[in-house]
């Protein structure tokens, strides 16, 4: 008896995995492939990708170091955080032995001179060597609003140097928009401020629905346009929702594929509670995590403000009045959990966040 074919899900909403197809970002990697191709000088070679929690910024990163390993180009790819520039020298040259690397003294970006105090081996003449045994070398720097401002200013000089030199190099660094912004604009990274800026937003529902078309058609499984539509709309755009709703549908079809390859309505009833709970445990609750208590309390009465709410009638709520809560929606904002689109309104950053708080309410603050 011949065994059935397997087949495996096409959804990947685990945090950067890369799923077959990124829909929404086609221009960013048409710009950036460009740019490698373009020679010297080209303006994509240096981009900043903002764009908030489960934008999909570190897929995107991915996808561009892949296409350009393609075309022959070196690739490192690094987080940011405390020993991120050990971690570029060890991909850089995995067999030098480092101990530490210590940056020292003032850098002056702008001049293209820096002061500075490392250890052997020299990060700029690691990364010329990298550049010429392949097209050139690309850097990837994720959740770069974690990184110290030391090594991004080594980084940075590095990088600025090697361009000076006509070395084909491209640095491309990802991360929450304040703290991108907060980077940039910090001690000696004028540099940075030239990175083409990328800002992910949210992905057309067209595109959405054909890819959830796509991705259940190649394993056989069928969607009824009703059924797109009700997927498409629950993503929000969203990048994480869209693997996230596509998963779980496609799990709970697969488990009647034997019996019928039609998705049916509770498959899609299911997989969408399913997504949305996962959403809540991997995207809500660590935005909304360690806010002090007077934080939840403006988060609360904003969510029962509505989608864009007054500060003023935000403080009015909460019994306070409005000069009392700006350290609450000062520090919101600052986590990048509510944003302010215009002078003296407020809304959340993340979609359906405020549902999740609205349903929540009572639990939130009884953590308190």
């Amino acid at each position: 008896m011949a065994r059935s074919k397997k087949y495996f899900n096409p959804f990947k909403p685990s945090a950067g995995a890369e799923p077959p197809r990124i829909i929404g970002r086609d221009q960013v990697v048409l710009d950036f492939v460009g740019a490698l191709e373009g020679g010297v000088g080209a303006p994509a070679r240096l981009m900043r990708v903002t764009g908030p929690r489960g934008s999909g910024k570190t897929v995107l990163l991915t996808d561009l170091g892949s296409r350009a390993q393609d075309i022959g180009w070196n690739v490192v790819n690094i987080t940011a955080g405390i020993n991120m520039l050990d971690d570029l020298i060890y991909e850089l040259s995995p067999d030098s032995s480092i101990d530490s690397l210590s940056v020292a003294g003032n850098a002056a970006i702008a001049s293209g001179e820096a002061v500075m105090k490392v250890k052997h081996p020299n990060l700029r003449a690691l990364m010329k060597r990298c550049c010429g045994k392949s097209k050139g070398l690309v850097i990837t720097i994720d959740e770069v609003q974690d990184a110290p401002i030391e090594a991004m200013q080594l980084i940075a000089g590095s990088v600025q140097h090697l361009i000076r030199e006509k070395k084909d190099i491209s640095l491309v660094f990802a991360g929450l928009p304040m703290g991108v912004m907060d980077l940039i604009n910090g001690k000696a990274l004028t540099f940075l401020r030239r990175a083409q800026s990328e800002e992910l937003d949210f992905i057309s529902l067209i595109e959405v629905r054909l890819s959830f078309r796509d991705g259940f058609a190649a394993s056989g499984l069928v969607l009824r346009d009703e059924q797109l539509e009700m997927m498409a709309r629950a993503t929000a755009g969203y990048a994480y929702l869209i693997q996230l709703i596509g998963y779980y549908v496609w799990r709970f079809a697969d488990l009647h594929r034997a019996s019928s390859m039609e998705v049916s309505d509770e498959d899609v009833r299911l997989g969408i509670e399913n997504a949305m709970t996962r959403f809540h445990e991997v995207v809500h609750e660590p935005a909304i995590s360690r806010v002090t208590k007077g934080a939840m309390e403006y988060l609360v009465a904003m969510a029962q403000e509505g989608e864009r709410a007054s500060t003023a009638d935000v403080a009015k709520r909460m019994g306070r009045e409005p000069k009392a809560t700006s350290s609450f929606r000062r520090s919101l904002i600052q986590r990048e959990v509510i944003q302010s689109p215009v002078r003296g309104y407020v809304e959340f950053s993340v979609p359906f966040l405020r549902e999740y708080v609205l349903e929540n309410a009572e639990e939130l603050l009884d953590r308190y």
